[in-house]
């Protein structure tokens, strides 16, 4: 008796192995999707965002202080701080800009929220 084909043995055999395989599968896309929900949620890019905008900020603060130690005052306005500079201020944050107070020489940003960022 000489029969070709596969017994029930082999084929549940493959039936578990394949179980198995997708099971993990399954554990490893699950993984992944929580990962990505994850980092949505923390948003790290726009917290390196806001910081560079900051790091920005902190730049340019020291571009006022070095006007007002040489001058004796602060910078009129916004203009004149602006004018400190070679270029204007590339802000990551979209629609992030600073104010100027010129009464104390102190900047400020717009956006301050990671949220907005």
């Amino acid at each position: 008796m000489n029969q070709r084909g596969f017994g029930l043995i082999e084929i549940l055999l493959v039936l578990v192995v394949v179980a198995i395989g997708g099971y993990f599968l399954m554990q490893y896309v699950g993984s992944s999707a929580r990962t990505v929900e994850k980092l949505q949620q923390e948003r790290p890019i726009d917290r390196s965002r806001l910081a560079a905008d900051r790091a920005t900020l902190a730049t340019l603060q020291g571009l006022v202080r070095n006007y007002q130690a040489e001058k004796g005052q602060w910078p009129p306005d916004k203009a004149a701080v602006l004018g400190l500079l070679m270029a204007p201020p590339r802000l990551q944050c979209a629609g992030n800009d600073f104010e100027y107070d010129p009464a104390s020489g102190t900047l400020g940003l717009t956006v301050t929220d990671d949220a907005r960022c």
